[in-house]
């Protein structure tokens, strides 16, 4: 059975040299979550080595394919600089694609706080033969997510060249970690914050936002990605659906049908049958990707969590490969 696996990070790409000062200002509480050894905190260098470790250790591990993507948040840089950054990222990762076309594909970056740049870098990243976008945290340096106007050229962009968008969790608002996530302890507050609990809130917020705005009715083409069995949204949905029908909302189908119909969940390395067997129950199996989440998490355990799962043999395959090879037209 093939493995594609599609939320596997990249180490040593360009724009990490600028991203330093930024990153810091935007979550001071970062380093006190990355305490060496403990879990989600990889080795920063860990398989950067994009021809040689890292092929070798998805060999090991029976993955047959990953999809990268460079998990930073290109929005927090000033549009003078973003767009050449981005450029010169997204040429990085496409040429470790060509070196190795059938194990790699890839998500590119945009340059979000420029939305008319970002549309024209979507449709040079199609060309390229990117599979989608990545957007780490929300769409904006400030407090804007992908609902606000000024990204319409974007999600307008994507949805006509079928560029799916993967909803990476990033650090949640400054004036929400404060009172929410501080106070515990300086590293329990700091994983609180993140990948605890705070980081996949706020992406499933973005997630929901977007549906709420009326984005999916305005292009219904539009396809998003959520990772970590789709931040916590899919175990709501009939909770939103009685708190906000259509009468309240004025969308043309339910926040479920919307979700159903648009959006994409993998387990990101949350490799539990309960939440598997919920997803598949609540979205059907062909709106589950594989995706391992690495290096935060190894690929040990990511072939044997699908060929072990108590669930029918075509909803393993479409779950390891099959809805990657029709999304991304593989």
């Amino acid at each position: 059975m093939k493995i594609i696996t599609i939320e596997e990070h990249l180490t040593g790409a360009p724009i990490n040299r600028y991203m330093a000062d930024y990153m810091a200002q935007d979550a001071p509480y970062m380093a006190a979550a990355r305490v060496k050894g403990r879990p989600l905190s990889p080795d920063p260098q860990l398989f950067a080595d994009l021809d040689h470790l890292r092929l070798a250790d998805m060999d090991r591990h029976g993955i047959t394919m990953q999809i990268l993507s460079c998990p930073v948040k290109s929005q927090l840089l000033p549009p003078r600089e973003a767009v050449g950054i981005v450029r010169e990222t997204n040429d990085y990762i496409m040429e470790a694609v060509r070196r190795h076309p059938d194990r790699y594909g890839a998500f590119a970056l945009l340059p979000w706080s420029d939305p008319e740049q970002a549309a024209q870098e979507a449709q040079r990243v199609k060309a390229m033969g990117f599979h989608g976008i990545l957007l780490n945290g929300r769409a904006s340096a400030g407090e804007q997510f992908l609902d606000d106007d000024r990204f319409l050229p974007v999600l307008e962009a994507c949805a006509a060249l079928d560029l799916p968008i993967f909803i990476h969790p990033g650090a949640p608002l400054k004036a929400v970690q404060e009172p929410y996530y501080s106070g515990l302890g300086e590293e329990v507050s700091a994983r609180l914050a993140l990948h605890g609990w705070g980081w996949h809130n706020e992406a499933g917020i973005q997630i929901l936002r977007t549906i709420l705005a009326g984005r999916f009715d305005q292009f219904p083409n539009l396809k998003l990605i959520a990772g970590h069995w789709g931040e916590m949204l899919p175990f709501f949905l009939s909770r939103l659906d009685q708190s906000m029908p259509q009468t309240v909302t004025g969308l043309q189908r339910t926040i479920t049908e919307t979700f159903r119909q648009n959006i994409y969940v993998a387990p990101s390395g949350m490799f539990d049958y309960p939440q598997l067997k919920f997803c598949l129950e609540v979205l059907g199996a062909d709106r589950i990707l594989h995706a391992v989440d690495f290096p935060f998490l190894g690929n040990d355990g990511a072939r044997a969590f699908l060929e072990n799962a108590p669930i029918p043999q075509q909803d393993k395959e479409r779950i390891a490969h099959r809805n990657a090879e029709d999304l991304f037209h593989l």
